[in-house]
């Protein structure tokens, strides 16, 4: 069973001022200094990904984007929309589903075992549409030189996704009611996204907190390389800002293996996609409020107008943003943000869990945060043995918030 935190009905909070300029010139600084390190280069052709075959019940999409607001449509997103397979389709609701580093659609779609590992098909049965798609940068959507991908770039070309989902320019159906749902750096994506255009209904992240597990992390960074050398990618990527994860390495990075089928880990090397580095600076920037928490705490206690001032961002983060219901769910062992089953992990308290949370939201979103843990799991929540558990969290959740309003997600 899903171990559910309760939501903390805490009220709302006034701290909404735009925060994006000394975000933006903290992350210009990073990328600056991580991006000396490495030449600029071209993207290849796009990487080895499985096709999108659309069923009948789902419809291929191809959609121009652009990059940023008043920037050129020039960049391809490829990807799927689905129908509720079911008698209890919610009219209008479709999740927005955006997978993480190193990771594509079939993230989200696993062609193995899909009665187990599918999220696309668990939400179809649930009732809800879903699109499913290769984010800018990976599989069959367009590879622009990877500096122009940041999480602030890809949140706005997920916004567009969704206003075309509203205006019915996808696939004919207007939607009116709209669920982000993301995975790790997608959640990043989908807090950046809800934050910034406030353009969905809900959130719902997965593979994420506001701090990390260092140690952790620090091996999941040595496991990096540029997706040149990877034999996966040989010969279509030339960019050395692309990377992907070294051959493998995934199952120490993102599973917890006493919950995990081998023939999973074997195809998740087989179907594994890249990151870009400047993506890569932006996340950590992102995470800086977490980091910084056990001195901006204090400091907000004492004197918090300088937490409402120009150190906003750096107290909160982007999170703070988010005017609608969140859902953040973690594997109990993920070892990127929880550790593992002995020494300190966060994870095996939920309450303080959803305490510590909680300090980063704000009004809504703070007062209808629940935080959970999947037990026995690692980072990959889609993949893990028990994945049926959290899917089956995030459909109930999703669906009872938008059928009932906020109390039936008891806030």
């Amino acid at each position: 069973m899903v171990d559910k935190g309760v939501g903390n009905d805490m009220g709302a909070n006034t701290r909404r001022r735009t925060r994006r300029p000394i975000r933006r010139k903290v992350l210009t600084v990073l990328a600056i200094v991580a991006l000396s390190m490495t030449s600029a280069a071209w993207a290849g052709a796009a990487t080895a990904a499985p096709a999108v075959t659309a069923s009948p019940q789902c419809s291929a999409i191809s959609v121009p984007v652009a990059l940023s607001a008043g920037g050129p449509a020039d960049q391809n997103v490829v990807g799927q929309i689905c129908q509720p397979t079911g008698q209890n389709a919610i009219p209008g609701a479709i999740q927005v589903l955006v997978s993480g580093a190193t990771y594509g659609s079939s993230y989200w779609d696993l062609p193995y075992e899909p009665d187990k590992y599918s999220y696309v098909q668990a939400a179809n049965q649930a009732g809800f549409a879903t699109l499913d798609f290769d984010r800018v940068g990976i599989g069959q959507s367009s590879h622009p030189l990877s500096t122009s991908l940041t999480i602030s770039s890809d949140a706005y070309a997920i916004h567009e996704l969704i206003q075309d989902l509203r205006a019915g320019t996808l696939d004919g159906n207007k939607y009116t009611k709209v669920v982000i749902v993301g995975h790790s750096l997608g959640s990043l994506m989908a807090w950046t996204e809800a934050g910034t255009y406030h353009d969905v209904d809900a959130v719902v992240v997965s593979g994420i907190l506001h701090s990390f597990n260092i140690p952790s992390m620090v091996h999941f960074l040595t496991t990096l390389y540029p997706a040149a050398l990877d034999p996966e990618f040989l010969g279509k990527i030339v960019d050395p800002g692309y990377l992907t994860t070294v051959p493998g390495t995934r199952e120490s990075d993102f599973y917890y293996p006493q919950d995990t089928d081998p023939a999973v880990v074997q195809l998740d090397e087989q179907t594994k996609q890249t990151a870009t580095l400047t993506e890569a600076v932006e996340a950590f920037v992102d995470e800086v409020p977490g980091e910084l928490r056990p001195v901006t705490s204090l400091v907000c206690t004492i004197t918090p107008g300088v937490c409402d001032g120009p150190a906003s961002w750096a107290a909160y983060g982007i999170t703070s943003q988010i005017n609608v219901p969140v859902l953040d769910v973690v594997g109990q062992y993920d070892s990127l943000f929880c550790g593992g089953p002995t020494g300190a992990n966060p994870c095996l308290n939920v309450s303080q869990l959803q305490n510590t949370e909680s300090a980063f939201y704000t009004g809504t979103a703070q007062k209808c945060l629940k935080v959970a843990t999947l037990p026995m799991a690692g980072h990959d929540l889609n993949l893990e043995l028990n994945a049926e558990d959290w899917f089956s969290m995030a459909n109930t959740w999703s669906s009872e918030l938008l059928e009932q309003g906020t109390a039936g997600i008891g806030c």
